[in-house]
């Protein structure tokens, strides 16, 4: 992570206010659904009420207090200047908690900002109790279908082409080294009015989130490309086929042995 952008920037800090639907390819089509209601349903899925959880990149604290308000022990962390109480600031790297010490970790929308993915999922995974849940939701910048997309990575034919052909090529590197990991680097953005994910530095994507998981020895990993709460009937549909991995979001939950 960037802690340095992060903190001292203003407009970042405000567009963490605002509506986080507006560039986006789907709509929240639930009505009085917040936007994280999947994401927050997701981190408290098998826990016992009063269970601890934690949100990394918590950002203004809309995930912690809605678990607060489910029964949970909710904690947060962020690089930025902590909004609420319970929210640590972090170097972006060291989560400052013993091992096995969350039921529930999450990470939403921050993967893709990350210097080093695979270490900062290791990280996670290393304050995961045993039989407890990850949660990572990204964007998935290796669409191959999709509209509406906001980031040039996802954008245009020919980008999709390209998207398909790292996929076919992380495949290869898959099969050919069994413990291998890749996530690919991109470079950030830098315009005078930034829009969502300019920064970010990983092309993150449903297939090397589900290979992280599988290589890690997590179980039960399930891949969705939706992000948001939905109509469930929509919801099925969307990841109904292998599509998913190639569209939308990254959404991906995975239990830890």
């Amino acid at each position: 992570m960037k802690p340095d952008f992060y903190a001292g920037n203003d407009r970042y800090a405000e567009g963490l206010r605002r509506d986080p639907r507006r560039f986006q390819s789907l709509p929240t089509l639930c009505e009085g659904e917040s936007f994280y209601g999947k994401y927050v349903r997701a981190l408290g899925e098998g826990a016992d009420p009063g269970s601890a959880i934690l949100d990394v990149g918590c950002g203004a604290g809309q995930v912690v207090e809605a678990l607060r308000a489910a029964g949970f022990a909710a904690s947060g962390l962020d690089v930025a200047p902590p909004e609420i109480a319970g929210c640590q600031g972090y170097d972006g790297r060291v989560i400052l908690f013993p091992d096995a010490s969350f039921s529930a970790v999450g990470a939403f929308n921050v993967l893709e900002h990350v210097e080093e993915p695979i270490a900062f999922l290791d990280e996670m995974a290393r304050v995961v109790k045993a039989g407890g849940r990850m949660v990572v939701s990204s964007p998935n910048f290796l669409r191959v279908l999709g509209w509406r997309d906001y980031h040039p990575h996802m954008a245009g034919v020919r980008q999709k082409v390209r998207n398909l052909r790292t996929l076919l090529v992380h495949a290869q590197l898959y099969r050919q080294e069994r413990g291998m990991i890749h996530f690919e680097p991109m470079e950030p953005l830098w315009r005078e009015e930034p829009r969502p994910d300019d920064d970010a530095t990983v092309a993150t994507s449903s297939f090397d989130l589900r290979r992280y998981f599988t290589v890690r020895g997590f179980v039960d990993v399930r891949v969705s490309c939706v992000d948001r709460p939905l109509p469930r009937a929509l919801e099925f549909l969307l990841d109904a086929t292998p599509l998913r991995y190639v569209m939308l979001n990254a959404f991906v939950t995975a239990w830890k042995r």
